[in-house]
């Protein structure tokens, strides 16, 4: 119920039916890719394929592979021809998290699908076109990255013609209960369990927790509590992790104490 995240909503439906390319940024864990899928779901092309790759993840001559494919005897162990995911999703869209991580020569070969709709699978002189909307996502700086001469310009701006930034959790607090609860309805009935509850002590001290791991750790946390809780599916501050309930979080920081200010105790 954010302003900030009614913003974004607001934009996922005014670019889900278009063909532009969008660029999702923010911190890791604050749902990136569910902004993407989000998007994909809203577009003309929901029925199609969306299919996310972790550029992170993957060593760059793997990458490529796994983009693009590769032809039969193009190197050692190519016994038989790979489709790339860039044919996989033809029709339908490809989601490129951790974009910034790719290598040079990549990032040209990606700037030429985007402009010219085409590419080569490795070891192959025939060009194959397509038709995939390209969404990315990253945690880095992109900009930052064209200035260290690490990520092209032209891709950059390629990439960046809609820009989704994502808050991180710290920053819009009233979404926490919201999201705590949420996340406490699906993991409960994902093992079977009759609804648990918050203590309203453990729910004030998640408000004011300072959320490195941003929504994927609010949702790791609940997963912790609802497994360590009893029959009774209360979830006491005892079961918060020792991080959340240790001296120097309790303490407020000085840009979120409210103006008639807090007790000494």
């Amino acid at each position: 119920k954010s302003p900030e995240m009614q913003e974004i909503f607001k934009l996922i439906r005014q670019v889900a039916p278009t063909k532009s390319t969008v660029l999702v940024v923010g911190e890791s864990g604050t749902g990136k890719e569910l902004v993407a899928k989000a998007i994909h779901n809203a577009s003309t092309r929901s029925d199609q394929q969306f299919i996310p790759i972790n550029c992170g993840n993957i060593p760059t001559d793997l990458l490529e592979s796994e983009l693009f494919g590769f032809k039969k005897g193009a190197f050692t162990g190519a016994f038989a021809t790979k489709k790339g995911l860039f044919e996989v999703a033809n029709g339908g869209t490809i989601f490129l998290d951790e974009i910034g991580s790719i290598s040079w020569e990549l990032q040209s070969k990606l700037l030429r699908v985007i402009q010219e709709k085409e590419f080569r699978r490795l070891g192959d002189v025939e060009s194959i076109r397509v038709d995939v909307r390209i969404l990315a996502a990253s945690n880095e700086d992109l900009k930052n990255l064209v200035t260290q001469g690490k990520f092209r310009e032209d891709l950059y701006y390629r990439l960046n013609v809609i820009n989704i930034e994502l808050p991180p959790l710290r920053e819009r607090k009233d979404d926490i209960p919201l999201l705590a609860e949420h996340f406490l309805d699906k993991i409960c009935a994902d093992n079977g369990r009759a609804r648990c509850v918050i203590d309203r002590e453990a729910v004030d001290r998640l408000v004011h927790y300072r959320w490195p791991g941003n929504v994927r750790e609010l949702e790791n946390i609940i997963e912790r509590a609802v497994v360590l809780s009893g029959e009774d599916g209360r979830i006491p501050i005892e079961l918060l992790p020792a991080e959340m309930t240790s001296p120097a979080e309790t303490v407020a920081r000085l840009d979120e104490l409210p103006e008639d200010g807090v007790s000494l105790k």
